[in-house]
């Protein structure tokens, strides 16, 4: 059980640094034609962004499938539960707090809103923080918009 638990929490810490890398080099990058409804007003209640975490679900999901169709399996099974984990915190997070797709759901929790401060500074200037949970520190965000800025 405990070898289950270790697994399912670095799945969902190692997803932190996939989203990482998936937003700055792919987002932002040769998917930036998706990625751009994201960065403008949304006109209605999706964007063309919203194919992103529908594909992860349903790799997470047929990962989930496989994983139990076999009881060997059980650290496929662990892993892509930490991997839904994380989609679940980063869509309630990202989605439904700092986006407002949620219109109800306010809190005035110091590292939330620290989160929300960071992701405007990424959607004010593009670039840091491209992460969600453990690199969204909002003055280190504005310093280095502050750097790009200054380097064009």
């Amino acid at each position: 059980m405990i070898r289950f638990i270790l697994i399912t929490c670095a799945a969902f810490v190692t997803m932190e640094f996939v989203a990482y890398l998936a937003h700055r080099y792919v987002y932002h990058g040769f998917l930036w034609i998706i990625h751009r409804s994201h960065h403008a007003p949304r006109k209605g209640p999706f964007e063309l962004n919203d194919l992103f975490p529908l594909f992860f679900a349903t790799i997470t999901i047929a990962l989930m499938v496989y994983a139990l169709s076999e009881p060997s399996r059980l650290d496929l099974l662990a892993a892509s539960i930490g991997i839904a984990l994380y989609g679940s915190v980063y869509f309630f997070i990202h989605d439904l707090y700092v986006h407002r797709r949620m219109k109800s759901l306010s809190f005035r929790i110091p590292f939330l809103l620290l989160l929300k401060q960071a992701h405007a500074i990424h959607h004010r200037h593009g670039g840091e923080p491209y992460g969600l949970l453990f690199f969204a520190d909002p003055r280190r965000a504005a310093a280095e918009a502050v750097r790009e800025t200054e380097d064009v």
